[in-house]
């Protein structure tokens, strides 16, 4: 199944649609920032105009049918243009064994307020009730230890923390361990 159109989901608080070009320099604020990046699985952006290279990087997800990266934006009652406060989605999803690799971040400024667990409902919501282009039983993340704020996250979210994986990332020129952790439809339709 092909989804054409950008499925936009609401919440409360906030609207996950598909990410703009114009959301360049919001991308590169979130992505430059110290305190977001200390457990990011990448290295910081030092220059405005990666913002829009990591703007399309996410949008090629789903053009490509491979992921799907929605941007988080914090619903203004006195506005129409939301502003971007972060992304949530699935990096890659994997089609053989039914499986996704979800991963989210917020700007600093937007953290304490539980945005990152209402997003990670909305999009866990969308993959087990069918309204991706691919099935999905198993949804995984990757902590970088130490990164509490997202365990926490995770765990009010149902995940299970399954294993510590050695080595498992390569960024800023050494080897990172990866927690990993694992959501399956049935538990996260149960609860």
């Amino acid at each position: 199944m092909a989804i054409k159109a950008f499925p936009t989901l609401k919440t409360q608080c906030l609207v996950l649609n598909e990410l703009q070009d114009d959301d360049d320099l919001d991308i590169y604020h979130i992505f430059s920032s110290a305190k977001v990046m200390e457990f990011y699985d990448m290295e910081s952006l030092s220059k405005p105009e990666e913002g829009l290279e990591i703007v399309k990087f996410l949008q090629d997800k789903f053009k490509t049918q491979t992921g799907i990266r929605w941007a988080i934006r914090e619903r203004s009652p006195s506005s129409n243009k939301q502003k971007l406060i972060g992304t949530c989605g699935f990096n890659n999803w994997v089609s053989y064994d039914h499986s996704a690799i979800i991963g989210y971040e917020l700007a600093p400024e937007f953290w304490g307020k539980g945005y990152a667990s209402e997003a990670i409902q909305a999009v866990i919501h969308s993959a087990y009730n069918g309204k991706l282009p691919i099935h999905i039983n198993r949804i995984e993340a990757c902590v970088v230890p130490g990164n509490i704020g997202s365990e926490k996250v995770l765990k009010k979210n149902g995940f299970t923390f399954e294993a510590r994986l050695r080595e498992k990332g390569f960024w800023d020129n050494r080897y990172h361990d990866m927690n990993l952790f694992s959501l399956l439809k049935r538990d996260a339709l149960a609860s």
